[in-house]
Formats: C-alpha cells, sequence, structure tokens
C-alpha cells in the first residue's frame, strides 16, 4: 500500500493484530495520508472505527446464525471451552466443540490456549 514503515513498526502492529490479516489490511488502510503512524500503531485497536464498522458487515453476519448467536453469547468469556461454551449457550443443536472447531478452521475470532485446542480466547484485536 506505499506505506514507509519501519522494522519496528511493522513488529508492533504485527504485535497488536496479532497477525489477523484483516486487521493488518484495516490498519494499512487507515494510515494511507497519515503523517503520525507511529502514532496511530500504537493506538490502533479493536474499537478503531475502521474495524468496528467491518465486523458487522463481514466478520460475524456472513457466518451461520449458529455461529452468529455463538460468538454474541460467548463474548462475555475471557476464555472459552466447549463445556463452558455449553452451559453458557444451552443449546444443544449446536455443540460448542463443533463451533469451535469450525471457528478455528475458519480463522475467525478466536486463538488456542493450548496443544490440545481445549482451550481458546477471543482474538485480542476484538
Amino acid at each position: 500500500m506505499g506505506l514507509d514503515l519501519s522494522a519496528e513498526d511493522i513488529t508492533a502492529l504485527e504485535t497488536r493484530t496479532e497477525g489477523w490479516i484483516a486487521g493488518l489490511q484495516l490498519a494499512a488502510l487507515s494510515m494511507q495520508g497519515l503523517q503520525d503512524t507511529d502514532g496511530f500503531i500504537h493506538s490502533f485497536t479493536g474499537s478503531h472505527r475502521f474495524v468496528l464498522d467491518y465486523l458487522p458487515r463481514r466478520g460475524s453476519t456472513k457466518q451461520p446464525e449458529s455461529a452468529q448467536i455463538f460468538l454474541l453469547h460467548t463474548s462475555i468469556l475471557d476464555r472459552l471451552c466447549a463445556p463452558l461454551c455449553d452451559a453458557v449457550l444451552l443449546d444443544k443443536s449446536a455443540p460448542g466443540q463443533v463451533t469451535l472447531e469450525y471457528l478455528e478452521r475458519a480463522n475467525l475470532f478466536i486463538v488456542p490456549l493450548d496443544n490440545q485446542r481445549r482451550w481458546y480466547r477471543y482474538h485480542s484485536s476484538l
């Protein structure tokens, strides 16, 4: 996108977005024409207007209704595991483990916290 970023800025941006490609693209679009890219990078979060505009249109609403309900109801949790999600959802038609696996395969919003992929958290950019 023609941005002149230092190696430190690139590392900081990758860290802030946890490598989330949509987050990186939204940040790059936001930085076009800015003089203070360093300040922007250090203040860029999931509450930035481009991210907030992107998520409802591209993120959760393009998912099956069961995934949308899952995302909404489990968004209150700091960490997620299948039994905990099942307890929050109380919906036997969409088992937590199935939905967690779907979200991970689709690279949507969650990060595994262990090697067994039992525990997850929502992406910190959100």
